[in-house]
């Protein structure tokens, strides 16, 4: 089946070469037969109910008043950690919230749904976003519904929490996706997955309705196939959230994601960085150099530099945070369901061990032994110490007045510091090893960093597609 992007199905309904009803029908027979069966790839969590009714009344719409955007009847997967208020659960993948329905959409759906897009579905995800055990849980498990696979092979860990969001691009289940992350579980799968994705500045898209972890790391971004998708979907999703008051930075600024490939790069300053504690592989260097080449035939100017790369305790300060912003998730959304706190959540557990925690839950229960009020000094303390560990990247930026930073190396700079990362497909994934190229912006510049990934998708387009035969 052939990978379309965003820009290709919107011409494709604008010009009547198939209908969003088409579209459905398309992606859902690829689901069925991937994974729903053999090899059961298992990246999709369950399928929207009313998804012909939305697909018919978006055709009748598009006939009656024109498209309401470029995503207008297109099909988009969620992950299910993000509330809908429809006929589909929002569980985390976990059996715990496996009967909880969304009593309101989040603040992004809304978005997504005003902008003409259809909800197919929810993905599969690391259960609770992959913050619930310490005790080897794989990347990709959840208790309601198993293991997400690999597409590209049985060797490769899926990675991050955004599992399901991810293969199911990859997969073309569908064209883009929607996931979430604290540290890593947007760029982490991308780069298992290879397909691309973009963490966006901490305030740029709403968290309202999200299942969370840290009001300080959480942030929702998309996940496509190239680029360009990236940015259309950004411009509809990104915007204010009086509920959200990390968006209030934004409240008056205007972004244009929709011309952010366009962009010229020309005279833009990005740095090479060299982490001198890691170790670089003869392809990984190759990559970098390969970069380095077009982006200064593109008029981009670029330094390299050194930098030791400082060890983060990120979970020192989140298994604080987590407490507090769970309880009180499930105090605004979830005073009718059958649990109410993270301790209910890990009573419930208990009462089925063998069924409901399959590996455990020391992190819940870490978690709950925090006084739920994050008044603790030691938290504080921790807190400002990894913020000023994880601005190293901000700084020399503002030092080298720098437009971007750009590495092989994933780091949990940018989701601790709140800068925007972009994940590019960096090799043709044709063994177990694979690779992405990451660039690291300003805050509130995700405009600028897109358009240099745009430049480095367009000038390699190394990104291949899985052979989901082959998995059989």
């Amino acid at each position: 089946m052939k990978e379309y992007s965003l820009r290709q199905l919107s011409h494709g309904l604008n010009k009547g070469q198939w209908s969003s009803v088409d579209l459905i029908q398309m992606y859902l027979k690829r689901i069925n037969q991937y994974d729903h069966s053999e090899p059961k790839i298992n990246a999709i969590a369950e399928v929207n109910p009313d998804l012909y009714q939305w697909a018919y009344l978006l055709d009748e719409e598009r006939k009656s008043k024109g498209p309401r955007s470029i995503i207008h009847g297109i099909p988009i997967i969620i992950k299910d950690n993000i509330m809908t208020k429809d006929k589909m659960h929002t569980s985390a993948s976990s059996i715990v919230l496996e009967d909880f329905y969304g009593p309101e959409d989040a603040f992004i759906i809304k978005k997504l749904r005003h902008a003409g897009a259809i909800i197919l579905g929810k993905a599969n995800l690391s259960e609770f976003a992959y913050f619930m055990s310490f005790d080897d849980m794989p990347s990709g498990f959840g208790g309601r519904s198993g293991q997400v696979k690999s597409p590209y092979s049985k060797n490769i860990d899926p990675l991050g929490s955004s599992t399901g969001s991810a293969v199911s691009v990859a997969c073309n289940f569908i064209p883009v996706s929607i996931g979430t992350e604290t540290n890593g579980s947007l760029t982490a799968p991308a780069l298992m997955n290879s397909i691309q994705t973009i963490k966006p500045t901490m305030g740029m898209v709403s968290r309202s309705g999200i299942i969370p972890i840290s009001h300080h790391q959480d942030i929702a971004g998309p996940m496509a196939r190239t680029i360009d998708d990236l940015a259309i979907v950004m411009s509809i999703i990104h915007g204010y959230d009086d509920q959200d008051l990390s968006t209030h930075a934004i409240k008056e600024r205007q972004f244009n994601f929709l011309k952010a490939t366009d962009l010229s790069v020309e005279n833009k300053r990005l740095a090479f960085i060299r982490f001198t504690n890691m170790d670089y592989t003869d392809e990984e260097k190759h990559i970098e150099e390969e970069a380095k080449i077009i982006y200064q035939n593109a008029g981009v100017e670029t330094i390299d530099l050194e930098i030791e790369s400082k060890h983060i305790p990120n979970f020192d300060t989140l298994i604080y945070d987590f407490k507090v912003d769970l309880n009180h998730f499930m105090d605004q959304y979830m005073k009718d369901y059958k649990v109410h706190s993270l301790k209910e959540i890990i009573e419930f557990n208990q009462a089925d061990p063998d069924k409901r925690m399959h590996y455990g839950q020391s992190i819940f229960e870490a978690a709950d032994q925090t006084s739920g009020t994050l008044t603790e000094s030691a938290y504080h303390e921790k807190y400002q110490n990894n913020l000023d560990l994880a601005m190293l990247i901000t700084k020399t930026m503002n030092t080298h007045k720098l437009d971007g930073c750009i590495s092989v190396k994933r780091t949990g700079y940018a989701p601790i510091a709140g800068n925007p990362v972009v994940a590019m497909v960096a090799k043709a994934l044709v063994d177990d090893q694979p690779r992405s190229l990451y660039i690291i912006g300003n805050h509130f510049e995700d405009e600028i960093i897109l358009a240099l990934a745009n430049l480095y998708e367009q000038a390699t387009n190394k990104r291949i597609a899985p052979n989901l035969d082959d998995l059989r």
